[in-house]
């Protein structure tokens, strides 16, 4: 039976077609045989996720080598985790595809070269695919027996040796804790997180190194050449020595050229896979951090810790890296004037603890400076995004001379924190270039000072000025580069911080799993705070709602009623007392299982990029078309939904070919997916009066009544006609202590205060 006709009884549930394999019971797939077990899974993942008019296309080799691999791995496979993993592409699914989708239910792959018939009975069962241009997948089993995909059935090998060759690839449970970057592993080691994920490219950066130092030796010949032709040919007059030594520097100069070429390409592929790894893991770990995390921070500064790798991309792939590198090389150029002008090493000695002092003094003034232009830009990037949300408003109420004059001051202020720190920056290259010319003097003066002496030659002299510009130049461009070398440490600062925050999924890892919940929620002394810097947002809250009772909250704007509702969905905590659901305390409780018993109707509800049926089955993917469209019914638009050009597959959400949902049209799907969810308990935040006045507003009130005693219902709303159907009724009040009580006791109340 489905959840819309378990809630309402007005309807029966519709009757599922009849699948070749044994039975669903709790998400659970239960198979007899591989091939029954596949037919079914493919005809379930046909009724709901792969539904539509795309349905065709989901019949392919790939698609049953997906199902039957699944099936292989874990027999009792939860099906909302399948049909949570998949996509649905208006196209058949391809390798890629396949694993992707294995990545998302969380498997790793490991790949092994073997022929069909020889794949070791440790690594079965697998997914094979021969070599070659067309890609067929097969399910190797245990023992010997081998599904092929493209022509849907079962092979036995019969202890047949060899066959065609390909690559196995064996899918494993992944285990974070095992990686270089986990918490566990980094507890080891003492690292930071990013400079555990730099262990990972050890072999590319000991190749730079390796080669950075091949090219210093290298870089010696052109000062040497110069040299010798200064000191053995000019001098001397000896022309037939010039071919030799210029055909040696030559050679000299490919092979530097070569090498610099391979070192650019190995930093490149760094900096590029650095980047990758490094947006997605925050991108997914922003994803899975709490909801009362994320929903303190502005928009500009979620987008910022996406961006924030940029400076440490560009860092790796840019001369400031490339500086870095050459310092410690720098020794076999100090070596190598010192051997041919002895004391006039001194020199680049001299200078570059000038650079380090100027960096030091440049990079404490800078550090300051930068923290403010960020905090400027944040500024400025979230008052224009505010803007553009409430433009409407704006100009309704005529106010945009005003806003215009705010964002000219927030602007000004950006432009002058970039002003001075782009001064810093200044002032640094400025007197780094002074130090290089200085040496350059210094080198001169002295140098000539040891020809008169007979120390050195005036080739000598020369291949001097070459090698001290190469020794003090990495130190040149590290002091111009202050500023950048400065985002890069907060970058690395901030990446490393926002790791280290556990994720809903670390802060739940022994959490209790108690499945289907009855609905009883309890209150008891409840405190909540959005921040530790603000007031409460209500304190001492109490009440005890016992299964399929009705629940109304109710009171002023911004007291917390929504807070309530998330605070039950666990997607805030309390800071004092403690909530329970069916006696576990919600801090002890699996967030994702508790969040599968509780259906939810939002104001505002959002949408995807998708069909509308895709945005439905976010609520229940095991959804059919046919207990959509009962949903669609019972909130009052199936004909429009029908109406629409491609009726449930329209797309809807921020796409090139998607339309924009009226808002009384997106408030009724938030209620058809709360119709689809099955759920012990259902959330209804405040709805307006126009959806509760009209046919979908009737049909939720007598949804609620058929409830009562089913199904545990919390509503925010002001209504008589819905709080006089509580059982409870929590009233809120800013700055007051809540009211909770029986429903007519506290209508009684509310009469007095003439609420």
């Amino acid at each position: 039976m489905t959840s819309a006709s378990k809630i309402t009884g007005m309807m029966a549930a519709p009757q599922r077609s009849k699948t070749r394999y044994s039975d669903i019971n709790d998400g659970q797939i239960k198979s007899t045989s591989e091939i029954a077990a596949l037919d079914g899974l493919m005809q379930r993942l046909q009724e709901t996720t792969w539904s539509g008019q795309n349905r065709g296309v989901h019949q392919g080799a790939w698609e049953r080598s997906l199902c039957m691999t699944l099936l292989a791995i874990d027999p009792d496979i939860k099906f909302h985790r399948i049909a949570e993993s998949l996509s649905a592409p208006e196209r058949q699914m391809d390798r890629v595809d396949f694993m992707n989708t294995m990545a998302n239910l969380g498997f790793r792959a490991s790949t092994f070269e073997s022929s069909i018939n020889n794949v070791d009975d440790r690594v079965k069962p697998c997914l094979f695919i021969p070599d070659g241009e067309t890609e067929t997948p097969f399910v190797i089993l245990p023992g010997s027996r081998i599904y092929d995909g493209e022509q849907h059935r079962m092979k036995d090998t019969n202890g047949k040796r060899g066959g065609m060759s390909g690559k196995a690839i064996k899918f494993t449970t992944y285990d974070e804790s095992f990686e270089y970057t986990s918490k566990f592993m980094r507890k080891g080691t003492g690292h930071s997180w990013f400079r555990a994920l730099l262990t990972r490219f050890s072999g590319t950066i000991w190749q730079v190194l390796a080669t950075g130092i091949v090219l210093n030796l290298i870089a010696l010949s052109t000062p040497l050449f110069i040299m010798m032709v200064y000191d053995r040919v000019v001098s001397a007059h000896a022309l037939e020595t010039l071919p030799m030594l210029t055909a040696g520097v030559m050679i000299a100069i490919a092979a530097e050229w070569m090498l610099r070429t391979i070192r650019s390409h190995g930093l490149s592929w760094l900096g590029g896979r650095l980047d990758n790894i490094v947006s997605n893991r925050i991108f997914e770990h922003l994803m899975n951090l709490s909801p009362s995390y994320i929903e303190r921070a502005p928009i500009p500064s979620q987008v910022a810790r996406i961006k924030t790798f940029e400076s440490v991309r560009d860092f790796f792939s840019g001369s400031a890296f490339l500086s870095v590198l050459e310092m410690p090389f720098m020794i076999i150029a100090l070596l190598a004037i010192a051997f041919i002008a002895g004391p006039l090493a001194l020199v680049p000695v001299f200078m570059m603890v000038l650079y380090a002092i100027l960096a030091y003094i440049t990079w404490q003034r800078v550090k300051v400076v930068i923290r403010l232009a960020a905090k400027a830009s944040s500024a400025r990037q979230q008052f224009a995004l505010d803007t553009f949300d409430k433009l409407e408003d704006i100009r309704a109420n005529g106010l945009q001379n005003i806003w215009m004059e705010k964002f000219r001051d927030l602007s000004g202020r950006e432009a002058m924190a970039q002003f001075k720190l782009a001064w810093s920056g200044n002032i640094g290259e400025t007197l780094g270039h002074a130090i290089t010319i200085l040496s350059a003097v210094a080198v001169v003066y002295f140098g000539t000072h040891l020809i008169w002496d007979g120390v050195m030659t005036t080739g000598a002299l020369v291949a001097s000025m070459i090698l001290v510009w190469r020794v003090l130049t990495p130190f040149y461009s590290l002091c111009t580069m202050v500023p950048r070398l400065e985002q890069l440490r907060n970058s690395v600062r901030q990446i490393n911080s926002l790791i280290d925050i556990d994720t809903e999924d670390q802060a739940n890892r022994n959490a209790a799993r108690p499945g289907h919940m009855r609905g009883r929620v309890t209150f008891i002394n409840a405190g909540l705070k959005y921040d530790q810097d603000q007031n409460p947002v209500f304190a001492g809250l109490t009440f005890d709602v016992k299964p399929g009772e009705i629940c109304a909250i109710t009171g002023e704007n911004g007291a917390g009623k929504t807070s309530v509702l998330k605070l039950i969905k666990k997607m805030y905590i309390p800071q004092a007392g403690s909530i329970r659901i069916d006696g576990f305390d919600i801090r002890q409780l699996d967030y994702g299982d508790l969040r599968r018993n509780i259906a939810y109707v939002p104001q505002s509800p959002e949408f995807f990029y998708g069909s509308i049926a895709d945005n439905i089955r976010f609520a229940n993917p095991l959804a059919t078309d046919k207990e959509i469209n009962m949903a669609l019914e019972q909130a009052g638009i199936l004909g429009e939904v029908q109406n629409l050009h491609s009726g449930l597959n329209t797309k809807i959400g921020q796409g090139p070919d998607s339309i924009s949902l009226p808002s009384a049209m997106a408030i009724r799907l938030g209620l058809v997916r709360a119709y689809l969810h099955e759920a012990p308990i259902l959330l209804i935040d405040e709805l307006p009066n126009s959806l509760l006045n009209d046919e979908a507003g009737q049909f939720l009130h007598e949804t609620i009544i058929r409830a009562h005693g089913h199904q545990t219902v919390f509503m925010v709303t002001y209504r008589r006609d819905y709080l006089e159907m509580a059982d409870t009724i929590v009233l809120l009040r800013r700055g007051l202590q809540p009211q909770a009580g029986a429903g007519p006791i506290m209508m009684e109340r509310l009469k007095k205060m003439q609420w």
